[in-house]
């Protein structure tokens, strides 16, 4: 999978939906545009918009009243946060996002170790098996995976002393006029009732494009235009003031 791919599956999860893709089977080539939607049981909805260029991502969401816009730089590894009603950005250093064994669940995680354990099938379906370990500020997790060879898609993941998870697919469907697949994930641990969500899958655009939790929250992803972005959604307005943090002092 590449870094890019990863940064598009990592934005879209933070506004508002996951990816049951624990890699992608090919680049994020396919630039696109779409309206984000989230509603909670209380149906409290909140809207949002992406924009994925070449190698840049672009999210809008509204914070406080008023909107905040987040672009990514892969090529540069920088994020910036513009302000538009302050006229006003910081900028943010992304770090070692090339860290992690190369082909593997764990490109791009820093500190991350991965190793391939072979072949293998889940549910019938071709897979590659992985043993994870990821650092934690607590210490580590240690995982065995189980990734689609079709879709690269993570069909199942046994955590060390920690739930185990699953993933099926159910159907092909049409969404929102995209032709899509329906997948079904489980969720199991030890003396604890079995958590199910549904997530519907975009063949193209390679990320999950609805999701819907136990519990009643949706998120998706609405008018997806499929085509070339307009770069200059991509930079930063030449009057724009540059904001630095202040550091907080150390206390005494």
């Amino acid at each position: 999978m590449s870094s890019f791919q990863q940064l598009v599956c990592t934005v879209v999860a933070v506004i508002g939906l996951s990816t049951v893709s624990a890699q992608a089977a090919s680049p994020a080539a396919v630039q696109f545009s779409a309206d984000t939607y989230q509603t909670g049981p209380k149906q409290v909805q909140r809207v949002g918009r992406i924009f994925v260029g070449k190698n840049r991502i672009r999210s809008e969401m509204q914070q406080s009243g008023q909107t905040v816009v987040n672009i990514i730089d892969s090529d540069n590894q920088l994020t910036w946060v513009l302000y538009p009603q302050q006229r006003s950005y910081i900028e943010y250093s992304m770090g070692d996002a090339e860290s992690g064994l190369k082909g593997s669940p764990c490109e791009g995680i820093p500190g991350s170790q991965c190793k391939n354990l072979g072949d293998d099938k889940v549910q019938g379906r071709p897979a590659t098996k992985w043993e994870v370990t990821v650092k934690t500020q607590g210490g580590e997790m240690r995982s065995t995976q189980w990734i689609g060879k079709q879709r690269s898609i993570l069909l199942r993941q046994e955590i060390v002393g920690g739930p185990v998870m699953e993933q099926r697919m159910l159907a092909i469907e049409e969404l929102n006029g995209r032709q899509v697949e329906k997948w079904e994930m489980k969720m199991t641990q030890a003396n604890q009732p079995t958590q199910s969500s549904s997530r519907w899958f975009d063949p193209e655009l390679n990320l999950a494009i609805k999701e819907v939790n136990a519990g009643g929250y949706v998120r998706e992803l609405r008018n997806i235009v499929v085509g070339t972005q307009n770069p200059a959604l991509f930079s930063i307005p030449s009057n724009f003031k540059k904001i630095v943090p202040q550091q907080k002092k150390p206390t005494r």
